[in-house]
């Protein structure tokens, strides 16, 4: 019997915003008011090598890493050596983009999310990006939504991303269930269901961009849907 739901964060419960081009701005213009006068395709290249390594270990190594360690690695890339003041507020600016310009919501999300709040206990498992737990949780208030959810597991907080067992066995014990007893929702193939099936919850692939489950890998989910009320449907 299913008592429990865990949903991905970013294009399941909300929908993805690019601020690369806003991040990269914001660090070209502090960097030319601390007199340090690069070519804005130099800052660009470091930043993008930054994310570069992020993905790799998000990737290969399901590790987090942080604003931080991001900033200071295109800082020693464009070799620039910022008071720890500065640093700061760039990091600060970094992980409160999406504050100030907050994602949207999925469609169906919030009625998705009303219509099981009293019949099951629901979670969240996100692998954060440069935004960390701590801002998204703020995204998720500023929609209205946080309050439907028992627990909120971020990569950030955990120092591990999906489809690592630590952060959906994390989920299980704050919602306090069996593996058998809950069901995750994501986006992702390669994170959000080989996760959750390497640890025995069914899983619900949301594929509302309609791709193959064939182009890139062999995980399977127990349930596809294309709409996100659909999952309502699955567990009458």
């Amino acid at each position: 019997m299913i008592k429990a739901i865990t949903f991905d964060f970013w294009e399941t419960i909300v929908g993805a915003i690019d601020y690369t081009d806003v991040r990269i701005n914001f660090l070209t213009r502090t960097l030319e008011m601390e007199g340090f006068s690069k070519n804005r395709k130099l800052i660009r290249d470091a930043y993008l090598s930054a994310q570069k390594t992020f993905y790799s270990a998000w990737k290969n190594e399901q590790k987090y890493i942080s604003a931080l360690e991001r900033t200071e690695s295109i800082l020693k890339t464009l070799e620039i050596n910022l008071s720890h003041k500065s640093k700061h507020n760039i990091i600060k600016r970094f992980e409160e983009i999406a504050l100030l310009a907050p994602p949207p919501l999925m469609n169906d999300s919030e009625t998705v999310l009303k219509s099981l709040y009293d019949n099951y206990r629901i979670g969240l498992i996100c692998d954060s990006g440069m935004s960390p737990g701590k801002i998204l949780r703020k995204v998720l208030d500023y929609h209205n939504v946080l309050k439907y959810f028992c627990c909120t597991i971020f990569s950030d907080e955990m120092g591990r991303n999906k489809p690592n067992p630590i952060v959906f066995r994390q989920a299980l014990k704050k919602l306090e269930v069996n593996a058998t007893e809950a069901i995750h929702v994501g986006d992702l193939l390669e994170t959000d269901i080989a996760g959750a099936n390497a640890i025995g919850m069914k899983t619900v692939w949301f594929n509302w961009k309609n791709k193959s489950k064939k182009s890139k890998t062999n995980v399977l989910p127990d349930y596809e849907i294309n709409s996100l009320s659909q999952i309502l449907q699955i567990l009458r």
